[in-house]
């Protein structure tokens, strides 16, 4: 009462604020207990319930409210001429005509929905009004839903908008137009980074390796990383053909064994048909990242950033020692002692005894690497806002957009899975199968199903009838059902 204005209150209280515009009166709350004396207008009150005074006063009220509304002649009539021929809004014109019941039961199904809202509920010249909203009939709905949608604004201010003029039961469908809107979709931004997915540390030295291509002073590189020690190889590459690289990877498969697991990305040179003979020749599992998502693959794409770095200093081979002789920060042990279990000799002048072979305790290696990545987790969720995405059924229907493009412009439908985490393969309308990250697919809703007028009005005869039968008792000895809906039963007692 303090805050609100007068057309914000409910009907009961308007009189009341109306009586004391003229007064800087402000309204507080007392419980009763604190009251030592009744008042004296609940032991006398008046047996007249209004004047011609306060009628004119409403009358002029209602007036300046309706002139302030901002539409036209022709919509406000054809507001009109829907609520007249929508049988819901009719029925709520008759309880705020003749009084709403005392019970939500006692309404009938389809206008219960009002029931929390009757004391902002008011006829205006054959308009249902709330507060300074207009109810909007059925009929309607699809067309002011568009209007609000002017301009493709977000949720949020499409709501804000609506919030100032109309109203209606289940105005969450506004949330269904700004999903449905076509325009919308396509030129919405990327979608938000998902929480990081650090990888599991294998249960030995070279079970998983991770490789990738690095080009660098116009010279190319095969950048190998082992995903348990993190020690590092850097192999000149002649030309980036499948058979250099093939070579390459036997000469390093046999010094240090065949790995069980071989991560790499998609380039031409790794997915090409030489590769996938090699892999079955060897008898490991190649497995590559989500295409156009280097992160999937963040051992290799760090393992080439440390190599860049190695590859600018005057005598690289001597930075590469140095890195495979330094311990680990996820780790704490280096990478040589981890890989061949004993530190190696470099220009720092060391004891004879540091040198002698012995493996480390994998137990305090598992709990260091776990609590690294769970640090690194937490400030890269933190610094980039990430939202989980909720995970695609085959049939969905999306759009597709990769981190360079302007716009959604490509639809397809999710095909299948595929076996890395948050990758899918989605079919195009033309046909064409494509893997893509989920970051890089978004989600189409389908349309919302119609919901016919007649399955959902019912008329207040068949509410009468209703509260005929809730009076009525169950069935002998198990009591009676009351106007509130509870089964009210007799005690059962002990016959002694």
């Amino acid at each position: 009462m303090n805050n609100k204005d007068l057309d914000c209150v409910p009907v009961r209280c308007q009189r009341l604020l109306m009586r004391f515009m003229g007064f800087n009166a402000i309204a507080e709350y007392a419980p009763g207990k604190t009251l030592a004396v009744a008042d004296a207008l609940s032991r006398g009150p008046e047996q007249r319930y209004g004047d011609e005074t306060s009628h004119e006063d409403v009358a002029t009220h209602i007036e300046v409210v309706m002139s302030q509304i901002p539409a036209t002649t022709y919509r406000m009539t054809e507001l009109r001429q829907h609520t007249e021929n929508d049988s819901l809004l009719q029925a709520v014109i008759g309880f705020i005509r003749n009084g709403w019941p005392e019970y939500v039961d006692m309404v009938p199904e389809s206008i219960r929905e009002f029931y929390h809202v009757r004391g902002e509920l008011s006829e205006v010249d054959g308009l249902v009004i709330r507060g300074r909203r207009i109810v909007v009939p059925t009929e309607m709905r699809e067309i002011i839903l568009r209007r609000i949608h002017d301009g493709h604004q977000g949720l949020v201010k499409c709501r804000e908008r609506a919030n100032q003029s109309v109203w209606w039961p289940r105005m969450s469908e506004i949330g269904t137009t700004v999903q449905q809107c076509a325009f919308c979709r396509e030129n919405r931004g990327s979608q938000r980074k998902e929480p990081l997915m650090p990888s599991e540390l294998p249960s030995r030295p070279w079970q998983k390796v991770a490789i990738d291509l690095l080009e660098f002073r116009k010279k190319h590189y095969l950048v190998v990383s082992d995903y348990y020690s993190r020690y590092l190889k850097i192999l000149d590459l002649p030309t980036t053909t499948s058979c250099q690289v093939v070579a390459k990877l036997k000469a390093t498969f046999a010094r240090f064994g065949i790995p069980e697991v071989l991560m790499s990305d998609n380039g031409p040179q790794l997915v090409s048909a030489e590769m996938r003979e090699f892999s079955q020749e060897y008898d490991f599992v190649h497995v590559t990242s989500s295409p156009h998502y280097p992160q999937s693959n963040g051992q290799a794409e760090r393992a080439v950033q440390t190599a860049k770095s190695i590859l600018k200093q005057d005598d690289p081979l001597l930075a590469l020692m140095s890195y495979r002789a330094t311990p680990s920060s996820s780790t704490g042990v280096s990478p040589a002692e981890l890989l061949m279990g004993r530190k190696i000799k470099t220009t720092l002048p060391t004891l004879h005894d540091n040198l002698k072979p012995g493996w480390p305790t994998e137990e305090k290696i598992r709990q260091a690497d776990a609590a690294a990545k769970q640090k690194q987790a937490y400030y890269y969720n933190g610094r980039n806002g990430v939202r989980l995405l909720h995970p695609l059924q085959p049939g969905d229907s999306v759009l597709t957009k990769l981190d360079g493009q302007k716009g959604w412009t490509t639809s397809a439908v999710v095909h299948s899975s595929s076996s890395t985490p948050r990758s899918y393969v989605v079919e195009t309308d033309q046909g064409e199968r494509y893997r893509r990250n989920r970051r890089h697919l978004q989600f189409i809703p389908p349309p919302p199903k119609p919901v016919s007028e007649s399955t959902n009005q019912h008329t207040l005869e068949d509410t009468q009838e209703g509260e005929k039968q809730q009076t009525l008792p169950i069935s002998p000895g198990t009591g009676t059902v009351t106007r509130s809906g509870r089964v009210s039963k007799a005690p059962v007692r002990l016959d002694w």
